[in-house]
């Protein structure tokens, strides 16, 4: 429950300070493939540090959602983003592999630290039975960041060069560490945290919530396929520059949060269990597209396909996992949950970036589509696993 005085305030300063972190991240990860590149680094290393930073996230992101309801003070915020501008700073001064890999694997396990908690705000802020709309409206504020940093990012590299752009994401991140510290934490009533760590995880751990984590596994997985791997394939496959590549992920991001802030009220007048499976019919479309695209605008407009069902499933998959877990026990599961997002990303880049070191880029396309069909597929007999106890809803923001 948030403050009963300024809820229009608060939930603002969540989406604000949003906005601004994931475009500081954005305006990085855009120009990382470049980086390795430059650095006379492979694809294979690069798949396998994006790997690792998706790794920190997977480590880390189920104990910030534990520590959800704990880490909502001053103190705690600002002391947890000065240690992510201390990793930026790393990752600018690393010219190696390793020094590189370990830097992102620390970088992913940190500037996660507010995601279960501000992704429990918004998706409670409009109360129960709108937790489709309200998570589609957390992801435009999210993705919107991104979209932001993925079109300008790939530019500044090449305007600027990298530790240029890298203090750009540093200056990006302090605003939306700024907003984050100024939110009315005091007068911001949280629910109060259980005890437990271990015994809380398994209490979220139903079948249907188990259900809808596999299924964000295999979402996620082809995601990677657009954030970490466009960048390459449209310059060497479609004959694109880095610049149009970091427009066309821009595109994407900005296309994926406009689909789920629209179609969050469509999961919500449907239930997320008779959506999803659409969801990943459209990515496999995308995937499918791309491969036979005889352009590179033909190309673009597969990504755009991509994106609407990505956007349709950030929508649905955390009402979906979280039907039937009670209120008190929403932070762990949106940290857990979160988790198996970090998964797909873990896994993704290590199966696509050695698939396309083996057997070329064609292959990559035509694995993306499978694990996208088996999505579509699995996700037509999650409408037969369970549903929401009494309880299981969220509470409204007041």
């Amino acid at each position: 429950m948030l403050s009963r005085a300024r809820p229009t305030l608060v939930v603002g300063l969540v989406y604000a300070s949003t906005t601004a972190v994931w475009a500081s991240y954005s305006l990085l990860a855009v120009a990382l493939p470049f980086r390795f590149q430059a650095l006379g680094l492979s694809v294979v290393q690069y798949g396998v540090a994006i790997a690792v930073f998706a790794l920190g996230m997977l480590i880390t992101e189920s104990v910030w959602g534990l520590l959800a309801f704990r880490i909502g003070n001053f103190r705690t915020i600002v002391a947890l983003g000065l240690a992510v501008l201390v990793v930026y700073l790393a990752i600018d001064l690393s010219t190696s592999f390793l020094d590189l890999t370990v830097s992102l694997g620390i970088f992913g396990g940190l500037i996660i630290f507010p995601v279960p908690l501000f992704r429990w705000m918004a998706m409670i802020a409009g109360g129960p039975g709108t937790e489709g709309t309200g998570t589609g409206r957390y992801g435009l504020f999210f993705g919107g960041g991104m979209a932001v940093g993925s079109a300008l990012g790939a530019l500044c590299y090449e305007s600027v060069g990298f530790q240029s752009l890298t203090f750009l994401a540093i200056g990006t991140y302090a605003v939306g560490l700024g907003l984050m510290a100024v939110l009315p934490w005091r007068t911001t009533r949280l629910p109060r945290a259980e005890s437990g760590s271990l015994s809380l995880v398994r209490r979220v751990m139903s079948i249907p919530f188990v259900f809808a984590s596999i299924l964000v596994v295999l979402a996620y997985l082809t995601f990677t396929l657009v954030i970490n791997f466009l960048q390459i394939y449209s310059v060497q496959t479609f004959g694109g520059t880095p610049s149009e590549a970091g427009y066309v992920i821009g595109v994407a991001r900005a296309t994926l949060l406009a689909a789920g802030f629209l179609l969050g009220g469509v999961v919500d007048r449907f239930r997320p269990q008779r959506t999803v499976p659409f969801g990943f019919l459209l990515i496999a479309l995308g995937v499918l597209g791309t491969l036979f695209s005889p352009s590179y605008a033909a190309m673009v407009g597969s990504t755009i396909i991509f994106a609407i069902g990505m956007g349709w499933l950030s929508a649905a998959f955390l009402p979906l996992a979280l039907e039937t877990v009670p209120v008190p026990l929403q932070g762990t599961a949106v940290g857990v949950f979160g988790s198996f997002e970090d998964l797909g990303l873990l896994v993704g880049p290590i199966l696509i970036g050695a698939t396309y070191a083996a057997y070329g880029v064609s292959v990559v396309f035509e694995v993306v589509a499978v694990v996208a069909l088996a999505g579509a597929l699995l996700a037509f007999f999650a409408r037969h696993v369970g549903g929401a106890p009494p309880g299981g809803r969220s509470a409204p923001l007041h």
